[in-house]
């Protein structure tokens, strides 16, 4: 299959047909229909349904599709990094909320001011919904807690940090699960994040069957751990940008529960100029 072949199926397949293909990739329609019908004889299928003067693409061309799309951005990603040395174009960065109010503010600052002309989509998420939108090729690069290997992903562990359980100033000092009521609730985000598998591991370790409140920020999280509406597990650091936290209680977790590490990934096939430069800032 020659590339210019399958940058033509693909230009067929979205716009519907021939003559529009041929007007957008401005040859001729007898040109389009010779590469698409040189294409179905090189791989021994049919690629389109004809209907009268109508095409609509056949199951083989919907599985090709995809295919073809990955190589046409490969090909062009190729000759990007050939000939591009100095970062630009988009930059899109995953975090998860608490690395994004806590450590990434200045990075940002400084790699936006030696590279301006990076545009760059700062996206949060729970780490679970991070990996798989890294996967997916949604994002580039994301800072994630306690990544699984990957054979798809590079992770670079970046940063160590602290869990602490949380409560409000009237909660008895918690230093094991004993110390929690029969049926404790636990506030966390949604199951896709690291903190939450963490505090379900910790508490089911101490046979303890907690209720869990999904919450949506963690500045949500803390105001109401801190009116006494549960307890809640997060990374000590980000305590010292929460400004009523004065008004929670911190209790330290044991060994086991509350080391974790935020590592940087990104896929192997997928690195661009801008995304090796901004690792420098991290």
């Amino acid at each position: 299959m020659e590339l210019s072949d399958l940058k033509v199926f693909q230009e067929v397949a979205l716009s519907g047909g021939i003559t529009a293909a041929a007007q957008k990739l401005h040859r001729v329609p007898s040109n389009i229909t010779a590469r698409i019908q040189k294409l179905e004889q090189e791989l021994d299928t049919q690629l389109f349904l004809r209907e009268k003067n109508r095409l609509r693409i056949s199951p083989a061309g919907e599985q090709l599709l995809p295919y073809a799309k990955q190589m046409i951005q490969l090909s062009q990603q190729a000759i990007n990094e050939l000939h591009q040395t100095t970062p630009k174009g988009r930059l899109t960065i995953g975090a998860m909320e608490a690395v994004a109010a806590t450590r990434l503010t200045e990075p940002l600052m400084r790699f936006h001011k030696e590279y301006p002309e990076v545009d760059l989509q700062i996206e949060t998420g729970p780490t679970g919904l991070l990996i798989e939108r890294v996967l997916a090729g949604e994002i580039d690069i994301a800072l994630v807690a306690d990544p699984r290997q990957d054979a798809r992903l590079e992770i670079n562990p970046i940063f160590a940090e602290e869990l602490v359980l949380v409560s409000d100033l009237e909660h008895k000092k918690i230093n094991g699960t004993a110390d929690l009521s029969s049926e404790p609730t636990l506030l966390s985000f949604s199951h896709l994040c690291a903190y939450r598998g963490r505090m379900r591991d910790w508490t089911k370790d101490g046979g303890i069957a907690a209720q869990i409140i999904e919450i949506s920020s963690y500045h949500t999280l803390l105001s109401c751990i801190a009116a006494g509406m549960g307890v809640g597990i997060v990374p000590k650091v980000l305590l010292d940008y929460y400004p009523f936290a004065s008004s929670i209680q911190q209790h330290k977790l044991g060994k086991q529960w509350r080391h974790s590490t935020t590592a940087m990934i990104w896929r192997k096939d997928s690195l661009k100029a801008s995304m090796t430069a901004f690792k420098d800032f991290i």
